[in-house]
């Protein structure tokens, strides 16, 4: 058993006392005005009880430091999910929170921002966008945005310094450890900092250090305002990743600049919140820790201490980092997203019991979801709490029910794990060798291996339950009646769909699940059909091995009916591009001949030569078996979840589970 002595050791930062070195990073999109109406009685210290309870989870968790969530310094320069520090009438509310924090043990903090160019998109979705200022260093667009943020004056450049003081002397006034300054990432403070947003010729513009200066003024302003003794973070992406962005050589000079301001510790990610390109939140197509080596390279240069973060995960990789002294504090947001006590069960040694975050970022593309439609609230695939944690518990059932789960994938798996728990007496049928379902063919893509520690995880915990699970037994009428259960959950997945086009069943025809598990042979011109996950994957996977890779899709890449988290797009559309493959989008098949399809491109058929046409066009609700238990037991109380009830991923997989698991 690994012993993570230097990740669980006491640290400072300034004369802050910190009993580990895990602190968790801020977590947008969980303020009340996040598409949420506030209470009639709230009033303006209003701090929603899923917003304490989503903080108190991790602080109870064994975090050693919260950094809250990002906080508008101004009225004007605020966005959806933000919470606000722009007015003492907030500091009763931000008292209450961090006495909540504070009474599990940890310190707390919230990260100071303004939005700058960035409030050009999101204004249009504010109640009163007429009141909203977008102002940046440079008057030049946001991405793809056509309309331009207003260029700061200095008479703007002093206001908010003075903003960003103000702020954070309300945190210390309402009890608060410390403070961040967010300026990485490419938002306010970030533009000023980066030569790609920042064109000014005056005295915050041009070199790395004129660049920096704003930065550096907002640093020297919290510490004469909120005290020296005040601890103060800051944020800093090392690299943006973009041509024409802040360099590693950038930020080793202002990262300098910032210590001597008065920074007392540099937390150190990487990216830009840019349309074009994203990587401040690294989805499972980047490597992990990728920041780490920047974040080594500025410790090098300064005398504070350095957080590391960015797709950090494992407390064993956590310890790693820290015992080769490449940072001296650990961040992460998506892991205790994941598990709220990723900490402490790695302090006691409980590796096996970690739920891990799958970087899927489904916590981030949330807003078309069933479940923020329906709850308002932010979404993660292993832990169907997240955002929910004080309304959704398991309760002890008062009535024990004899419950028959059929099917064992992830949807069938969560369902029967609530209910044992619960009480209720459990019996898990899959008709395959193993249980995991669809899940163990995304376990087979290259970039999601990790994925096969969650059945695993699953598994063990139905055992630890106390559920009763058989594989290689199909549910049938006959079973049912044979098992007399009080409750039958259908959990039967889903079968890959097809084609109805001219050619769909030659021969050279196959399906994606087919190519990943092995069981198809493919030609050395492969033509995808499909531009979704399982398309891109199975078309990187066949790039991959040398082939000559076409992918056509009716939409744009990534597009159906419902939603691809964009920056998880651009992530994988570069994967393609890198390995060669030619992308159609905007091209339905039209039919499949032996050589070749023909798609429909613009306003005339285009011919594509293909040896081998691989189908991964989605998949059909499995539902035969729960029409014939319907009809077969119709006083039975009975629930369809996940693939079976409707195809659509993981995340709402296990939600179905766990949301049919706490109402019976």
């Amino acid at each position: 058993m690994a012993e993570l002595k230097k990740l669980f050791s006491p640290g400072r930062i300034g004369n802050m006392e910190l009993k580990n070195r895990l602190i968790q990073a801020p977590t947008m999109g969980i303020a009340p005005f996040h598409g949420v109406p506030l209470p009639e009685e709230a009033k303006e210290d209003y701090i929603p009880p899923r917003v304490m309870d989503y903080f108190v989870e991790r602080a109870k968790g064994g975090v050693s430091l919260t950094l809250g969530q990002s906080c508008t310094i101004l009225p004007e320069g605020r966005a959806p999910g933000r919470a606000g520090c722009w007015d003492d009438k907030f500091i009763p509310g931000l008292k209450k929170f961090a006495e909540a924090i504070h009474q599990h043990g940890a310190k707390v903090a919230f990260q100071l921002l303004h939005h700058g160019r960035i409030l050009t998109a999101h204004r249009k979705g504010m109640p009163h966008p007429e009141e909203i200022d977008p102002v940046a260093p440079s008057a030049i667009p946001w991405g793809y945005r056509k309309e331009v943020a207003r260029e700061a004056t200095v008479e703007d450049i002093k206001r908010l310094v003075n903003a960003f003081a103000e702020a954070a002397r309300r945190l210390r006034d309402a009890g608060f450890d410390c403070v961040e300054v967010k300026g990485a990432h490419g938002y306010c403070v970030g533009q000023f900092l980066s030569p790609h947003s920042n064109h000014r010729t005056d005295e915050y513009g041009g070199s790395p250090e004129k660049r920096a200066r704003f930065a550096c003024e907002i640093i020297s302003a919290i510490k004469k305002r909120a005290g020296a003794d005040f601890p103060l973070l800051f944020l800093m992406s090392s690299s943006e990743f973009i041509k024409g962005g802040i360099s590693l050589e950038d930020s080793l000079i202002q990262a300098r600049l910032f210590a001597e301001a008065g920074a007392d510790a540099l937390h150190v990610e990487g990216g830009v919140a840019d349309m074009t390109a994203y990587i401040t939140n690294p989805c499972y197509v980047y490597p992990d820790a990728l920041f780490v080596d920047h974040a080594a390279a500025i410790k090098k240069v300064v005398s504070v201490p350095i957080i590391a973060g960015g797709k950090i995960g494992d407390p064993i990789l956590a310890n790693q980092i820290l015992e080769e002294g490449k940072a001296d504090f650990i961040s992460m947001a998506r892991p205790l997203i994941a598990d709220p006590y990723l900490p402490n069960k790695a302090r006691e040694g409980k590796f096996d019991e970690i739920v891990h975050c799958l970087w899927c970022n489904n916590c981030w593309d949330v807003t078309w979801r069933e479940s923020f439609k329906k709850y308002g609230v932010r979404s993660c695939t292993v832990n169907p709490a997240y955002n929910r944690e004080g309304e959704f518990t398991i309760e002890p059932t008062q009535s024990p029910k004899k419950v028959l789960v059929a099917g064992g994938g992830l949807a069938g798996m969560e369902a029967a794990r609530v209910l044992a728990r619960r009480g209720h007496h459990v019996e898990l049928f899959e008709k395959s060798l193993e249980l995991g379902g669809q899940w163990n063919l995304a376990s087979l893509i290259k970039l999601k291996q990790h994925y096969a520690r969650l059945t695993g995880q699953m598994s063990n915990q139905l055992r630890e339950a106390g559920v009763r699970v058989t594989c290689g037994q199909e549910v049938t009428t006959e079973l049912v009646r044979q098992k007399k259960p009080e409750v039958l959950i259908v959990a039967t997945g889903a079968l890959p769909r097809t084609l109805n086009v001219p050619g769909a069943q030659g021969e050279n025809v196959v399906q994606a699940a087919d190519v990943v598990q092995g069981k198809a042979k493919v030609g050395q011109r492969p033509l995808v059909v499909g531009g979704r996950y399982l398309g891109i994957e199975v078309a990187l996977l066949l790039a991959e091995q040398g082939k000559h890779v076409s992918l056509v899709t009716e939409r744009n890449l990534g597009q159906n009916s419902r939603y691809m988290e964009h920056y998880k797009l651009l992530a994988l559309r570069d994967r393609l591009v890198e390995q060669g493959v030619y992308i159609y989008p905007h091209s339905p098949l039209l039919e499949i001949h032996g050589d070749g399809v023909y798609v429909m491109n613009g306003v005339d058929p285009l011919f594509l030569k293909a040896d081998t046409v691989v189908l991964a066009v989605g998949f059909s609700p499995q539902r035969k078996l729960f029409e014939e238990l319907k009809n077969a037991f119709p006083n039975l109380e009975m629930h369809a979840i996940g693939d079976c009830l409707e195809a659509r991923d993981a995340l709402e997989a296990i939600r179905d589970g766990a949301e049919v698991g706490r109402i019976i």
